[in-house]
C-alpha cells in the first residue's frame, strides 16, 4: 500500500484552488458593463472616440483580424446593407481591425466602399480593454454606452440582425420584417 506524498497533495490542493478561484473571475465586458472610453482611428487616419461618438445608437462592435482565420470577412461586408436599412433608426456598426496592418494592404481594398467606421486597434490595447479573447468577438451596445449582447465566436448575419433589432426594438425581436 502506497502513502500519499503531503508535497504532493498541498501542491494539488493549490491547484485546486487556484482553478476554482479562476472560474469566478470574470472575462472581459460582460452584458450590463459600460464600455470603456477608448480613441482610435480609421484607415484614412480620422479618430473615432468610443462610447462618445456612437451614443445615442445601437451599435454592433466587432472586433476581428485581417490576419485572423476564424473571421468571416464577408460580416463586415454584409454589415453595410444593415447599415443602410437600420441607420436612421440609430444603429451603426464598428468593426475594430485588431492587427497591425498596412492601410495600403490589398486585402482590405474590398472593404473601401464600407460606410460605417472601420478602426485600427494596431497593438490590440482596446481589445484588452474590451476583455476580448479570442477573434472574432462582437458586442452589442445600447444607446447609452451599455454592453447588452456579446458574442465570441462566428455568428451568421442573421443572428447579428435579431440581436442588435431587438435592441433597438426594445426587447422584441425583428421577424419577417416587422
Amino acid at each position: 500500500m502506497s502513502t500519499i506524498n503531503p508535497v504532493k497533495l498541498l501542491l494539488l490542493a493549490l491547484l485546486i484552488a487556484t482553478a476554482l478561484g479562476g472560474c469566478n473571475k470574470r472575462a472581459g465586458l460582460q452584458i450590463g458593463d459600460v464600455i470603456p472610453d477608448v480613441t482610435l482611428t480609421d484607415f484614412q487616419g480620422k479618430s473615432v472616440s468610443l462610447p462618445k461618438d456612437i451614443k445615442g445608437k445601437i451599435a454592433l462592435l466587432r472586433f476581428w483580424g485581417v490576419d485572423c482565420c476564424f473571421c468571416d470577412k464577408e460580416i463586415l461586408l454584409s454589415l453595410e446593407p444593415l447599415y443602410q436599412k437600420y441607420k436612421d433608426r440609430e444603429f451603426m456598426p464598428v468593426a475594430i481591425n485588431e492587427s497591425r496592418t498596412d492601410k495600403t494592404d490589398e486585402r482590405l481594398k474590398k472593404f473601401a466602399h464600407l460606410t460605417y467606421p472601420m478602426l485600427i486597434d494596431e497593438y490590440g490595447l482596446v481589445a484588452k480593454q474590451f476583455g476580448v479573447i479570442g477573434l472574432p468577438t462582437t458586442f452589442i451596445i445600447d444607446e447609452e454606452g451599455i454592453v447588452r449582447d456579446k458574442i465570441t465566436g462566428e455568428a451568421g448575419i442573421e443572428e447579428f440582425e435579431k440581436r442588435f433589432t431587438t435592441i433597438l426594438n426594445k426587447g422584441v425581436f425583428y421577424e419577417n420584417g416587422h
